[in-house]
């Protein structure tokens, strides 16, 4: 019986041994979005992509960025799936997201990411800097449902907020207010999750 429990405990051992060996499975197979351009100001372009698993039921979505070197394969720099809200997040209990895809841009060096929010959308833009993709910029549109739409942008280096509120369909100012509050360190990338702090509120 003696011998027969240290088989047992070898064979379960060996198992976990294999299973960790062979690590977990990827199944963020299907590419939604791609996206090049310089991220790290080297003259050379790199990468963001958007992969879909179609196999966990939320649908989840990773955002990967590589960054390419020179003569040599582009490096996965990072890779994460709070970035983006799955397609079925659990929340909303079987129901679809709400919102598209965001869509991510390289303009002069920022990364940048559009994404629907309610009423509007909002825009998110990082630079590569000391190793990072910080948070420098934060901007937010919204319709109040009738007749005025909210513009608020959030410079984070300098630390700057303005609201301005607008008639739909007009460019006469009803409201604009300023107000400064520094975030220090800036936001990395890494701990970021958009879909629950606006940096506005």
């Amino acid at each position: 019986m003696k011998n027969l429990f240290y088989t047992f405990v070898l064979l379960i051992f060996q198992i976990n041994a294999h299973a960790q060996s062979n690590g977990p499975k990827d199944n963020f197979v299907v590419k939604i979005r791609e996206e090049e351009g310089d991220l790290n100001k080297d003259g050379i372009k790199d990468k963001v992509l958007i992969m879909m698993d179609t196999v966990n039921e939320t649908v989840p979505l990773k955002l990967k960025i590589y960054l390419s070197q020179h003569k040599k394969k582009p490096t996965l720099f990072f890779a994460s799936t709070r970035i983006i809200e799955p397609m079925y997040p659990v929340y909303r209990k079987g129901l679809p997201n709400e919102y598209q895809i965001p869509y991510f841009f390289i303009e002069d060096g920022y990364l940048k990411m559009i994404s629907e929010t309610a009423g509007g959308q909002a825009e998110h833009r990082f630079r590569f800097i000391n190793g990072n993709f910080e948070l420098i910029y934060f901007s937010k549109s919204t319709w109040d449902g009738k007749n005025t739409t909210t513009l608020t942008e959030f410079n984070l280096i300098s630390g700057w907020r303005t609201e301005i509120t607008q008639g739909l369909g007009s460019e006469k100012i009803l409201t604009k207010k300023k107000s400064k509050s520094l975030i220090r360190p800036l936001p990395k990338i890494q701990t970021f999750k958009p879909f629950e702090k606006n940096y506005i509120n």
